[in-house]
């Protein structure tokens, strides 16, 4: 549940637990969806981790979680979902 707006939806992070030192990342969040079945980009950036954070979104298909479970929705294809997060360290 999303604290902010008190609605169910699809959350998805990404955490560091080291807490010793500084790094970026450049991130993409990608999902495939129908019809085409490829992967879509839903989110992009860079984010500086600093040791204990989390990069990452509330809502990552920006829908309520009843619709995102309904039957005939983008996102599950033959009953899978499928996401895609790709993190690049940069120095």
């Amino acid at each position: 549940m999303d604290q902010q707006s008190s609605f169910h939806c699809f959350r998805c992070l990404r955490g560091c637990g080291r807490r010793d030192r500084e790094f970026s990342v450049d991130y993409e969040f990608a999902a495939r969806s129908k019809p085409t079945e490829e992967f879509v980009s839903k989110y992009k950036g860079n984010y500086t981790f600093t040791g204990g954070k989390a990069v990452g979104y509330r809502n990552l298909y920006a829908i309520q979680w009843t619709s995102f479970m309904a039957e005939g929705n983008l996102y599950f294809i033959n009953g899978i979902l499928h996401l895609r997060v790709e993190l690049t360290i940069r120095h």
